[in-house]
């Protein structure tokens, strides 16, 4: 049997998978052509130093290898499947913004899916996020019941950005939407 830990490793990675891959539906047209990488080994360094991170990439991306200078990026791209830095879905460029300005649902929709991760892990132990946590015992702090909210949560916001981005705008999504930004 799984402990709560684990559930909640499991869970997280499961979700961050699902926002990765809309993340690389959507902006990978332009991050596959970019001679700018945005992904420095400093931001990559948060997975190792978060326990919670590490643990997720662990579970997820067992094989990724992290260079010093590269972090975890290959030439194929991040080889994390899981447990990156929530400031990896925050960021978007300009090409990628101003390539959905003609549709404010969609814009709102992306901003949306690059919070979900950050949404999650707010507030995990007191008001501490997730990648703060550095110990292995702060794992054991973490509020499982609040997490499995934020979680559930962010899963909807998910289906919702899914809708939106299928031109399938309705009041109950908007207002899933809302919760997360």
């Amino acid at each position: 049997m799984k402990s709560d830990i684990e559930t909640l490793i499991e869970c997280y990675g499961v979700l961050e998978q699902q926002v990765r891959q809309q993340m690389e539906r959507l902006c990978g047209r332009f991050c596959s052509i970019c001679q700018k990488v945005c992904c420095r080994s400093h931001f990559c360094e948060e997975t190792l130093e978060s326990v919670f991170l590490k643990h997720v990439a662990e579970r997820f991306s067992p094989k990724s290898v992290f260079h010093p200078t590269d972090g975890w990026l290959s030439s194929n791209g991040c080889t994390l499947v899981a447990g990156r830095p929530p400031v990896c879905y925050e960021f978007s460029c300009k090409e990628i913004s101003s390539s959905m300005c003609d549709d404010p649902d969609c814009r709102y929709a992306l901003l949306v899916l690059s919070g979900v991760m950050t949404y999650v892990g707010k507030k995990a132990v007191g008001g501490r996020h997730l990648v703060e946590l550095t110990r292995l015992s702060d794992l054991n702090r973490i509020r499982s019941n609040r997490f499995i909210k934020r979680l559930d949560e962010a899963q909807s916001a998910y289906f919702s950005v899914i809708d939106v981005l299928d031109g399938r705008l309705s009041s109950s999504s908007a207002y899933v939407l809302q919760k997360i930004l």
